[in-house]
């Protein structure tokens, strides 16, 4: 059951949603839904996100279960990714929280961080698998100075000229944590790091 609808971004629309068991218990979930333009496209992104399945590390989001469904009100094939629900707010809210206050994020957070998110990353990498979208909306809170990785996304989404369009359009007014070779469709490791330093920069200068 969904619950909440929560503002789409250039790349998808992200829901909050609940699963009632028989015995009553519920359980909530994050589903991130994509629009694909043919099912070629939907089953080539099927196909690469089967591997976030298998990612085990305590700072990155546990994915659950993977889906393709119909439209019928667009008229439009969706790609489903079924996360884990942290319960708790993402980078960006804490930093525009402390941004309102004119607080800092002690060294001590931003230390934890960087530690937690490039350990992460090694994890990540060392199968092959990249983010491709590192921003502060995409790196959840779970603690004082515990953060998850989350929300990651295909190289077939990810070449979507129109997504991608829209994706450069709102960087324009947004802060822009894109490495500057993905402009050219070049998805590396060596990005997911530029834009890990773009949020550590971010969170020093809050």
């Amino acid at each position: 059951q969904v619950l909440e609808r929560l503002q789409p971004g250039a790349l998808g629309t992200m829901l909050e949603a609940e699963l009632k068991t028989g015995k009553g218990a519920q359980k909530k979930y994050m589903i991130k839904q994509v629009e694909c333009i043919e099912q070629y496209q939907a089953n080539e992104a099927l196909k690469e996100a089967k591997d976030l399945l298998r990612l085990r590390h305590s700072n990155i989001c546990i994915y659950k279960e993977l889906f393709l469904t119909w439209n019928d009100e667009v008229s439009s094939l969706f790609l489903c990714l079924v996360m884990q629900h942290s319960g708790q707010g993402d980078l960006s809210a804490l930093i525009k929280e402390k941004r309102q206050k004119s607080e800092k994020i002690t060294d001590m957070v931003a230390q934890r961080f960087l530690g937690q998110m490039v350990d992460a990353l090694f994890y990540t990498h060392k199968q092959n698998i990249l983010h491709r979208n590192i921003k502060p909306s995409n790196i959840l809170v779970t603690g004082e100075a515990s953060f998850i990785l989350s929300d990651f996304s295909t190289e077939t989404l990810m070449k979507d000229e129109m997504k991608w369009k829209i994706r450069v359009e709102e960087s324009r007014y947004f802060k822009s944590w894109m490495a500057p070779e993905t402009f050219g469709f070049s998805f590396t490791e060596k990005s997911d790091i530029w834009s890990l330093g773009s949020v550590l920069l971010d969170m020093m200068t809050c």
